[in-house]
């Protein structure tokens, strides 16, 4: 047996085992003709390929160790020794098949030119022979595991799989496992326990719940499903960002899926007895959902592509390296806003779902005087989802769409915008449309309609009916009533579960939950079309958001943040996805004395020292507040942060106190956090450039505080809660 390229060939040692040297010629002989942004380096532990930010260590057992370059270092969580275990296994019947030992004669590579540029791809052939199992007919799986190294993303490893059954009975697939690690924290800071890392886990699960920063606990344990439990479950979430991070100080490591479409995975992770930390990428097939689940002799099975991805600091880099590779294979999120989604705005949700009209009115004249033009209207508009009639309640719109179309003209009349609260793909059981076009929504295998968080049906976002309806409501919201940008908000916006409506003739049921950002698209660019540059804001409440749908909407938010650390935090997230630039809202000041538990009490510091847009809701303001509320606005307009560039320089987790960076020309902004910081303590002002001065001021106190250089980027300064400077180079 040979692994050819070209016509470089070699073949295994004696009883089998890799020739060393014969490898090293071939390896020489392959990349002479081109400097390749990979080399590869055989050894008794293993093949060892290289480039110049990562080290990827494969083992004659399918173990893989990679480790970040630093400096002369190779960093890496990553457990070897006895703790080391496949990184890919399949379980069959109830049994994990896992003990794979690679044939290295028919190791294979070739360069590559696709979506994601020019690369190397490694192709590598195991076996497993299951005979010793004794409640079990005799198993003989082989597997391709294919790596992909992409000279645009070099701290990147893509993996995929092919099992094949190589014996002669038919096997039921229950699970497959990629990219599976045992992580160390003591690897990387021999003082710590072995599970002290800090994470961000991107599935959506439950309303409030922290996903930008969870810390690992020694009991430990999360599925971190991406679909829905339980098909026709009202506690649907499902969703969300198909990508873990677990990070020290010194190294991080994140999995995420590598395809274009939401999928029907988990992203496990749980703290194992011995204090490691166990984390994969899971598929478990459903043949409900027209799912493989058999593999016949001679059959295979093929994994999703996944990613891992090594880094420095948080989250961060992770985020803004995948949203990169997806924005490379076609999925085009946005990374700017048009001018008008920075404006600040109120929304009406200060007066809760029972607001009246002339509460609105009255709110106007408090608006102009702090500097807000968008007046937006929120839930509690219309009477049935699905329907989107005007509420006829008195004080609302009696005279149904003519009191909306004179709603929106008297804002326009009195110099406001505004934007329309919406969930275009609710339909309430009681409404006409339930009862007039049942078959478009969502169906349950049973015939049954799922309910979502709220209790209702959903329209199946891939039926031509349904986004021939909704297009039309657009063109309704904002040509015929005339509003000037859309917000979609709900928890329900997560996901769309498995549709068997077979009025539908769905490819496969997972059509309705990998097809639900089609649904957005329509709604996002009709309005476009309607109203070029107009803002579209979604929020999924209080989750993580879908890349998936992120094309498809050009304000973001902080995901009805609890508390400020969750606000600051989520900015950062979304400015990683987004781009730097982006309109990242704050999700909405709050007076103190109005505030319920969610969005931001009263904390424009967490707001502009992260670069978010201002947004707010409140009933009424106290001339205190008033004047607040006025100062920050004309400071948020002044500084004009929201629209500059975001700079990843802190960790979010590690450094104290929490840090924020906004670079707007050559002048720096920082934000830091902390419930209180000593003036005995340092503060590092990180970004300064070399050989220049710097000028420090206090802008929320108006203080001077002296000049700083990159040589000395120190200052002292006690706080409590924040400090935000402003650090402008001396002429």
């Amino acid at each position: 047996m040979s692994f050819s390229l070209g016509s470089a060939a070699f073949r295994p040692g004696p009883g089998g085992r890799l020739s060393l040297f014969l490898l090293a010629a071939f390896l020489f002989a392959a990349n002479g003709a081109r400097a390749a942004a990979t080399a590869e380096t055989p050894g008794r532990d293993g093949l060892r390929i290289e480039n110049e930010r990562i080290s990827v260590l494969i083992t004659g057992g399918l173990s893989i160790i990679p480790a970040l370059k630093v400096g002369d270092s190779l960093l890496t969580p990553v457990a070897g020794g006895i703790a080391l275990n496949p990184a890919f296994s399949i379980t069959v019947g109830g049994l994990v098949v896992d003990d794979f030992r690679v044939d290295w004669s028919r190791l294979k590579s070739e360069e590559v030119s696709d979506e994601l540029g020019p690369g190397k791809l490694y192709r590598i052939s195991a076996v497993a022979d299951q005979y010793l199992k004794m409640l079990y007919a005799p198993i003989r799986i082989g597997v391709e595991v294919r790596l992909a190294f992409y000279d645009r993303f070099p701290t990147v490893v893509l993996a995929q799989a092919v099992f094949t059954n190589l014996g002669g009975q038919r096997l039921q697939i229950d699970k497959v496992v990629s990219q599976q690690y045992r992580l160390d924290r003591r690897l990387l800071d021999p003082e710590e326990q072995p599970w002290r890392f800090a994470s961000y886990q991107g599935a959506a699960t439950r309303w409030g719940w922290d996903y930008s920063l969870i810390w690992i606990t020694p009991d430990f344990d999360r599925r971190n499903f991406m679909g829905q439990g339980e098909l026709a479950s009202r506690e649907v979430a499902g969703g969300g960002t198909p990508l873990i991070d677990l990070w020290s100080p010194r190294c991080g490591l994140a999995l995420a899926s590598a395809e274009t479409s939401q999928q029907w995975i988990s992203f496990p992770v749980r703290a194992a007895r011995d204090g490691l930390v166990e984390i994969a990428v899971a598929e478990a097939p459903d043949e409900r959902l027209g799912q493989k689940i058999f593999l016949a002799p001679g059959g295979s099975y093929t994994t999703i592509r996944t990613s891992l991805i090594l880094h420095r600091l948080d989250f961060y880099t992770p985020l803004h390296t995948y949203a990169d590779m997806l924005r490379a294979r076609g999925i085009g999120i946005p990374l700017s806003s048009p001018p008008e989604a920075y404006e600040p705005y109120w929304k009406s949700w200060g007066l809760r779902m029972d607001f009246t009209l002339q509460q609105i009115y009255a709110s106007l004249g408090e608006l102009k005087k702090i500097g807000i033009s968008w007046a937006n209207l929120d839930d509690g508009w219309f009477t049935w989802y699905g329907d989107w009639d005007p509420n006829p309640a008195p004080g609302k719109f009696p005279g149904g769409e003519p009191d909306m179309r004179a709603f929106v003209s008297r804002l326009h009349r009195e110099g406001f915008k505004t934007s329309l609260w919406w969930y275009p793909q609710g339909v309430s059981e009681g409404s006409r449309l339930a009862r007039e076009h049942p078959e478009w929504l969502v169906q349950n295998e049973d015939g049954s309609l799922p309910k979502s968080k709220r209790g209702l049906y959903y329209l199946c976002p891939v039926q031509p009916e349904c986004l021939e309806f909704i297009t039309g409501m657009v063109r309704k919201i904002m040509a015929d009533w005339g509003y000037d940008g859309l917000y979609i908000d709900t928890q329900d916006l997560t996901a769309t579960p498995p549709c068997f409506n077979p009025a539908h003739h769905h490819h496969a049921p997972l059509d309705s939950y990998q097809g639900q950002p089609k649904f957005y698209e329509a709604v996002y660019r009709t309005a476009q079309q309607i109203k070029p540059g107009c803002p579209v804001e979604m929020c999924i409440c209080a989750m993580p958001h879908d890349p998936f749908k992120m094309p498809y909407y050009n304000v973001a938010n902080a995901s009805d943040p609890i508390n400020l650390e969750q606000v600051r935090r989520r900015i950062k997230v979304e400015k990683a996805f987004r781009g730097p630039t982006f309109c990242v809202g704050d999700c909405y000041q709050v007076p103190a004395d109005e505030w319920e538990g969610f969005s931001v009490p009263e904390s424009f510091e967490s707001a502009i020292g992260t670069g978010a847009q201002v947004t707010t809701f409140f009933t009424d303001l106290s001339p205190a507040q008033e004047k607040k509320w006025k100062d920050w606005i004309a400071e948020y307009r002044k500084l004009g942060l929201a629209w500059s560039e975001y700079l990843n320089l802190y960790d979010i987790a590690f450094d104290k106190p929490e840090g924020h960076v906004v670079r707007k020309g050559d002048t720096l902004y920082y934000g830091f956090y902390a419930p209180y910081w000593s003036v005995g303590l340092p503060l590092e002002l990180r970004g300064l450039e070399p050989g220049r001065k710097y000028r420090v001021r206090d802008y929320a106190e108006g203080l001077d505080l002296g000049l700083v250089s990159a040589e000395n980027p120190v200052i002292r300064r006690g706080f409590k809660d924040q400090l935000l400077l402003e650090v402008s180079p001396l002429k």
